[in-house]
């Protein structure tokens, strides 16, 4: 029986531990903390989990909150202008619903049922050196343990695909429940706003105190929206949240008026460097190792892609291993399993990386003409759940403005 082994519990090792046991392989999982102290921690990220995601859980059975977690039907928009309404705004629904579950409950869960589906559970860090000591004892090696430099060493960067060497965006992120018995008149999918300042985020999610709103900025660094360094607890963190919302996104003010925060422990604030590493590592014995999810590619979390890019790499790694059979894990595996998943998340990345520049001309033409042409609307929405649409369209100006005139824009 092959034995494998993934270092990281997050959304992508998880994802291909659950799937490769009801193949019947032998998996391993190692992981910081267990269930309880994950479900019971800090928030970890926030994410909206789109159709194709979701469907690969479905499968797999681990679609545990269907029916539960709020659906995500559509996108709402908003550009910022010189008043108190957006200068550009529009609504489009998805052709499926997403879906937001708080990575602490989604985590804890598949972990504990990885465990009931006879996978192994290892406690422990891991480092760069103690790679070795895997490698000897189990057929493949994965490493899953999320972004951060921990792993520097073992998968350099790839500059070629990396275009930003400092983090483009402060991030601050609080889930908020309504203070009555009325729940917040949000918008029941993703409320995006645009600013020079930068982006805001909404969207309604099931978390460990149940149905929750996330809301997120994402602020240029050194602009209005860069204030969380020195935020030092949620309350502050509530407060200052709402004065970024009335300065510059106050047409959303309305909708969060009764809103407060849903616990102590449930805000994020940091930031993230964009980077794709090289995804084959090589350790002091010699012997490969394949990185996967946040661990060979990092977007900025401003296009909602890591969950989603997530169950791809797992997806794709499954099937490269199931085909593979019996023969060895070799270099030209690993490097053949990341290339098939890089055909898919370089528009995603793609996608991600532009975002975090300020939009082109035939960008902006297109969010306007959204606003009076529906199905420019739709096609826009549609990008987050397909990054390859917008790498065929939007990057491309003379394709994007031949659409627009296409539909009388």
């Amino acid at each position: 029986m092959r034995r494998i082994v993934v270092v990281g519990a997050g959304q992508a090792g998880l994802v291909l531990a659950l799937g490769l046991r009801k193949h019947g392989y032998a998996v391993t999982v190692v992981t910081d903390r267990d269930a309880e102290t994950i479900r019971a921690g800090r928030l970890i990220s926030n994410q909206c989990v789109f159709h194709p995601a979701l469907t690969r859980e479905r499968a797999l059975g681990i679609n545990f909150w269907d029916g539960q977690a709020p659906e995500i039907l559509g996108a709402s928009f908003g550009l910022a202008g010189d008043g108190q309404e957006p200068a550009v705004s529009w609504q489009a629904r998805f052709d499926h619903p997403a879906q937001s579950v708080d990575q602490r409950v989604k985590v804890s869960a598949w972990l504990t049922a990885f465990a009931e589906a006879g996978g192994e559970v290892r406690l422990g860090t891991v480092t760069p050196d103690g790679l070795d000591e895997y490698a000897r004892e189990f057929d493949l090696v994965l490493v899953a343990a999320g972004r951060g430099p921990r792993f520097d060493s073992l998968f350099p960067r790839d500059d070629a695909r990396s275009p930003y060497r400092e983090p483009q965006r402060t991030i601050g992120i609080t889930y908020l429940v309504s203070g009555s018995d009325e729940p917040l008149p949000v918008y029941p999918g993703l409320t995006f706003g645009l600013s020079q300042a930068g982006e805001l985020f909404g969207l309604p999610i099931q978390s460990v105190r149940g149905p929750v709103f996330g809301l997120g900025f994402f602020g240029v660094p050194g602009g209005p929206l860069d204030v969380w360094d020195d935020v030092t607890d949620p309350d502050e963190h509530f407060d200052t949240a709402m004065t970024l919302l009335r300065k510059q996104f106050p047409w959303v003010v309305e909708s969060l008026a009764g809103a407060r925060p849903s616990g102590p422990l449930d805000v994020l604030r940091g930031r993230v460097l964009p980077i794709v590493r090289e995804p084959v590592g090589t350790l002091p014995s010699g012997a490969k190792v394949l990185a996967m999810g946040d661990a060979a590619v990092t977007n900025d979390p401003v296009a909602g892609q890591g969950a989603n890019l997530a169950a791809h790499a797992a997806a794709v790694y499954e099937r490269r291993i199931l085909d593979h059979g019996d023969r060895p894990f070799d270099e030209a595996f690993l490097h053949a399993a990341f290339a098939e998943y890089w055909e898919k998340a370089q528009h995603a990345t793609r996608l991600s990386n532009d975002l975090l520049a300020p939009p082109p001309d035939h960008v902006l033409a297109t969010l306007v003409a959204a606003q009076t042409v529906p199905e420019v609307a739709h096609r826009f929405a549609r990008i987050f759940e397909n990054p390859a649409d917008y790498a065929a369209w939007l990057t491309d100006e003379r394709i994007a403005r031949d659409y627009l005139a296409s539909k009388g824009a």
